[in-house]
């Protein structure tokens, strides 16, 4: 337990959509429901010349619709919602903003620092408030820091990156974020592989054939993200993040025991394994990129643009457990569906006494883990329909956590600023982490320069040829 027990959670950037939308309903809901140990006041920091009245109706009209208190709670929890105006590049406004949370504390408090702000800010935002002592430990309050994504551009700029703020706060004050990782399902996938007996055995090349994981958008670049986007594109924005987490938590070695550090020391491992496209013979082969129809028109696209919406590619891992098992991973902007999920599918019987070979590319025995929208698990199996002769059928044992729990699912930033409070850094990014997922991306982002952009059309699955990343009899894509 921490020394004191009042907790400030001070948002920096708090004028964004990100504070209203996310960050504030998880704060409201963890509180209502009595996740949190001890007080918490919530600290909104910006740059606009707003007073408390009006943050607090700013909350009030841009959050989502909140259900787990009643109204008066809302009222009594903005109560405790202050804001402060500070330019968060203005070294002077540092030590107004250090001196206006003493005194809304009135007493030792322990302090998150959540940085949701642009990238450039990152280390001038840390390094400001390390400058008026505001992330100093030494009085006995701990004081903690969250960081938003993107961290670096490429390995070279979160290296950099990551030795500038360990330089000024711990490792354990660090807390990287990546919101996929506060979903119920991605949190299951431990539990679900190390205490199911009939799955674990199953978990290795023996038996699984290939892994898929897709994060498929509907969305394109509304809202004015054309310009950041064009920076960035699909390799950077998901697939060297997002997906390379989730193949992490899948493909990771049992840990010794549940603590940060056993975790996270698996997952590393999983990425220092991966192998690179650059040492692949013909590395084109394995990769698929695409730009849909229209992208270069978007606003802030440049009209030549190379930036990729979509990606495909497959990956191996080249380690005793998974050697020779493609991952097949994939993402891109305006499919046809939304849903992020990942697709276990395991080998075929090694003669077919049902259908024919031209019947190969089906696999019926498939694990999914839908992670979003509706999280749940579907286990993919055949049977023989009643009646005179054998004809085979589909079918599908399914679990949605919603329905079986008869309870809403706590959004991602709860769970993730819950345990930023209570020290769990299990869910979050290490420095190693980051870097190793950079040095495949890199490898990745080089390899793709030597094959064509394809484009495809809104409301597609993407290029044709990402289809062609699978073997005759290998399956195809899921749909959602």
């Amino acid at each position: 337990m921490p020394a004191t027990d009042l907790t400030q959670v001070v948002i920096l950037g708090a004028s964004g959509d990100l504070t209203s939308r996310k960050l504030v309903p998880a704060v409201y809901a963890a509180q209502c429901q009595h996740l949190l140990p001890g007080r918490c006041q919530l600290v909104g920091v910006a740059r606009r010349p707003w007073d408390d009245a009006f943050f607090r109706n700013h909350l009030t009209q841009s959050a989502p619709k909140l259900e787990a208190c009643s109204y008066d709670s809302w009222e009594a929890f903005l109560k405790q919602t202050t804001y402060v105006q500070t330019h968060l590049d203005t070294p002077d406004d540092y030590r107004a903003l250090a001196k206006r949370l003493d005194e809304l504390a009135g007493e030792p408090a322990n302090r998150v620092f959540y940085l949701a702000v642009k990238p450039e800010l990152f280390l001038t935002s840390v390094e400001n408030l390390h400058a008026v002592g505001l992330l100093d430990q030494s009085a006995g309050p701990w004081r903690r820091v969250v960081v938003e994504k993107p961290f670096g551009t490429d390995l070279a700029s979160a290296r950099v990156l990551n030795k500038a703020l360990l330089g000024l706060i711990g490792e354990d004050q660090l807390y990287r974020i990546d919101h996929y990782l506060g979903k119920e399902t991605v949190q299951n996938i431990m539990v679900f592989r190390f205490r199911n007996a009939m799955f674990e055995p199953l978990w290795n090349h023996k038996y699984v054939e290939l892994v898929q994981i897709t994060v498929a958008e509907t969305v394109g670049m509304e809202g004015g993200r054309g310009g950041y986007y064009d920076t960035a594109g699909a390799v950077r924005d998901m697939l060297g993040n997002h997906v390379l987490q989730l193949l992490s938590l899948v493909a990771m070695e049992p840990p010794s025991r549940m603590t940060q550090k056993a975790i996270r020391d698996e997952k590393v491992k999983v990425l220092q394994d991966l192998r690179l496209h650059t040492d692949m013979p013909e590395p084109a082969k394995y990769i698929v990129r695409g730009q849909y129809d229209g992208y270069r028109a978007e606003t802030g696209v440049k009209p030549e643009s190379q930036t990729e919406t979509f990606i495909a590619t497959r990956a191996f891992i080249d380690n005793w457990r998974w050697g020779g098992v493609p991952f097949l991973l994939r993402t891109g902007k305006h499919l046809p569906a939304r849903y992020t999920s990942i697709s276990v599918q395991f080998r075929m019987p090694p003669h077919t006494l049902f259908g024919s070979y031209q019947e190969c590319h089906l696999r019926p025995n498939t694990l999914t883990l839908r992670i979003q929208p509706n999280e749940g698990i579907d286990l993919g199996f055949e049977v023989k329909e009643p009646g005179a002769g054998i004809t085979i059928k589909p079918a599908k044992l399914a679990m949605d956590y919603e329905d079986y729990f008869h309870k809403a699912i706590p959004e991602a930033y709860q769970r993730l600023l819950q345990d930023v409070i209570t020290g769990d850094q299990s869910l979050f990014l290490r420095s190693d982490e980051v870097e190793e997922s950079w040095r495949w991306a890199d490898d990745l982002l080089k390899a793709m320069q030597q094959t064509p952009m394809q484009s495809y059309a809104k409301n597609s699955w993407g290029p044709s040829a990402a289809n062609d990343l699978f073997g005759e009899c290998e399956g195809r894509w899921t749909k959602g």
